[in-house]
């Protein structure tokens, strides 16, 4: 049936029960995993709010500009790495082989949509807080947005925990 199931993993977020829960399933199927983590683009506006004790003394606006765009890339970069060596992990503790991918500076939905197309995968495994936020609300939460735009199946699981 299925032979290669996109995970998008944060790997250390409230749905590392659906990660867990797509590693069984492909576990069941004798399938691949390919676990993907994407880190945005935030201006760097945003960036200095968000990460405001990553800037350091710098003596222009650029320079911290770039100090903070620099840190928080590696910071993300760190992040991903992590997810996937965990999401990496759990396949091994399985018996399932995993394939990771890491896209940076490209939106969530697409860079899956991206990923899905490009290592062939057949099943898109797309967890859910079932809690959406205004945001969400107004624009659609990632699931929504990724079955709108694929034609690939879509397996949503609300991650609330094992069963």
């Amino acid at each position: 049936m299925y032979k290669n199931i996109l995970l998008p993993s944060d790997g250390l977020g409230k749905c590392v029960y659906g990660t867990c829960h797509a590693i069984l399933l492909a576990q069941g199927l004798k399938a691949k995993v390919t676990a993907v983590s994407v880190t945005e683009n935030i201006p760097v506006k945003e960036l200095k709010r968000i990460y405001d004790e990553a800037i350091v003394d710098a003596s222009s606006t650029a320079e911290v500009d770039q100090e903070v765009k620099r840190r928080v890339e590696e910071m993300h970069k760190e992040l991903a790495e992590k997810s996937l060596e965990i999401a990496e992990k759990m396949c091994a503790e399985n018996g399932v082989v995993c394939d990771t991918v890491h896209y940076a500076g490209e939106t969530a939905s697409e860079a899956l949509l991206k990923a899905a197309e490009e290592k062939k995968c057949d099943l898109i495994y797309a967890s859910t807080h079932g809690n959406p936020r205004l945001m969400d609300t107004l624009f659609g939460t990632m699931a929504s947005r990724i079955i709108k735009n694929t034609k690939i199946p879509v397996l949503v699981h609300h991650c609330g925990g094992p069963s």
